[in-house]
């Protein structure tokens, strides 16, 4: 009985892994343009949505864009897509 246990428990853990890795795809999705909610102030900015890879069906869905207030001394890179010899993958967006 353990070891059933033990294998469910490492399959279980090895889906979640694998379902995080993001995907490729032959042809980058098309633009989508988010309707901006109105800025809640004078000093927050506007953030992009990032394209999400859903293992499911195997292909990315845009995310909504935020607003937020920027962190001081901090830059943030929008994210972009990245051509490879296997297909196009999403880099998202991060702050540095």
């Amino acid at each position: 009985m353990k070891k059933i246990i033990l294998l469910v428990a490492l399959i279980s853990t090895l889906s979640l892994l694998t379902s995080c890795d993001a995907g490729y795809v032959a042809v980058q999705p098309s633009y989508v343009e988010s309707v901006r909610p109105n800025q809640p102030g004078v000093d927050f900015v506007w953030i992009e949505g990032d394209w999400i890879w859903n293992n499911h069906n195997r292909s990315y869905s845009h995310g909504n864009g935020r607003w937020e207030r920027p962190e001081r001394s901090k830059n943030y890179t929008p994210g972009h897509w990245n051509s490879t010899p296997h297909g196009y993958k999403w880099q998202s967006g991060r702050r540095h």
